[in-house]
């Protein structure tokens, strides 16, 4: 019998959030913004797109899909051809197409797209559908329940986190660079036994459970690589190796495992449908984004207005938090005045870019 599965989502302001949770802890998480509307794509969406530049060095097709921030990349090739089911197409500059995503854009890339019609003009490239697991997405309500959104609240947090710990005890560290994902294993103040060899392969086979989970809830993809903690006895390492693969069993994406190396490491390579969570969140420097924040200080908003009923609430947040909410990029106005009323106002101070002080007056 398969575990039941459990779904925390809220539509907030701005941004509607999903975690999939399994004995209340969360192994997948996905966030829709209402200002990547127009501007970039998402895995499964599918576009009446305009062939733009062939690139026969990149072995690629670069199309116009009608956003302002992305272009798609069709994979060609060896002879400069596209698969469109099974056959193998040639394209011109100027051609519409219909396209499918296929991979979000991801570390500086272009979304990944595949061919799936000809005959198309391609003068007005644009979104023609969604796919169908971000319906609900679409249609949801904000949380009925305030602890829904405080616990997804905390799961993101959790997830954008360097350092994870490790059922019973012990400490993941998790660096996600451009070309690989890389995992540190550490006993921390794991209790053991005297029997050291046992002990480490306790350790990495709760590891790999728990590094499994984190991978997914992430959106991590690419070669991943993980540093165990050593073990020599070669049973040992045949369970360490069955352990990673049954804990990715249950992966919907495509995991190679490369095995262990000499030292411990133990490669594997994802396949990156989605964009990873942190570059969704964060901007180029490892900060929480301008636009992260700003949608956080409208939650505490709306949280400290429905907690303090009639009461003005007045927030305070950096500088530039308050010129993007200035810039009105999305209708949150309205919708903030629509959930608590207009008893709200917002000031800009000096200070950190995540400091947001919403306080009821």
């Amino acid at each position: 019998m398969s575990e039941a599965i459990e779904t925390w989502i809220d539509a907030a302001i701005g941004e509607t959030r999903e975690a999939l949770v399994r004995d209340d802890k969360p192994f997948a998480l996905r966030i829709a913004r209402a200002s990547d509307e127009g501007r970039r794509a998402r895995w499964g969406e599918t576009y009446v797109a305009r062939v733009g530049e062939l690139d026969r060095r990149r072995r690629g097709a670069f199309l116009d899909l009608g956003l302002s921030e992305q272009h798609g990349f069709l994979p060609l090739g060896d002879d400069g051809r596209a698969r469109m089911r099974r056959e193998r197409v040639a394209l011109r500059e100027g051609q519409g197409v219909v396209v499918a995503v296929t991979r979000e854009a991801a570390r500086g890339k272009n979304p990944v797209v595949e061919l799936a019609e000809l005959g198309h003009d391609g003068a007005k490239p644009e979104r023609i559908a969604r796919h169908t697991c971000d319906d609900e997405l679409v249609l949801a309500k904000p949380a009925p329940d305030p602890a829904v959104r405080a616990k997804l609240d905390a799961a993101i947090e959790d997830a954008l986190a360097r350092a994870t710990p490790i059922p019973g005890g012990g400490v993941l560290t998790i660096d996600a660079v451009t070309a690989l994902t890389a995992i540190d294993v550490d006993a921390g103040g794991r209790p053991g036994s005297g029997d050291s060899e046992r002990f480490a392969l306790d350790l990495n086979i709760a590891a790999a459970r728990e590094a499994a989970r984190q991978i997914r809830l992430r959106n991590l993809g690419g070669v991943i690589a993980i540093d165990f903690v050593s073990v020599r006895a070669r049973a040992h390492l045949k369970q360490l190796d069955d352990a990673v693969r049954t804990a990715f069993s249950g992966d919907p994406w495509s995991v190679q495992f490369g095995g262990l190396s000499k030292f411990g490491v133990y490669e594997l390579a994802r396949a990156q449908l989605r964009t990873p969570l942190h570059e969704q969140l964060r901007d180029g420097e490892g900060r929480l984004s301008v636009e992260t924040v700003a949608l956080m200080a409208l939650r505490a908003i709306e949280r400290e207005g429905r907690a303090q009923t009639g009461r003005q609430i007045a927030c305070t947040l950096a500088p530039e938090v308050k010129a993007w909410l200035d810039a009105a990029e999305i209708d949150w106005r309205a919708q903030l005045s629509n959930r608590i009323g207009m008893r709200w106002t917002i000031d800009a101070a000096p200070g950190p870019r995540d400091r947001i002080d919403a306080r009821a007056l």
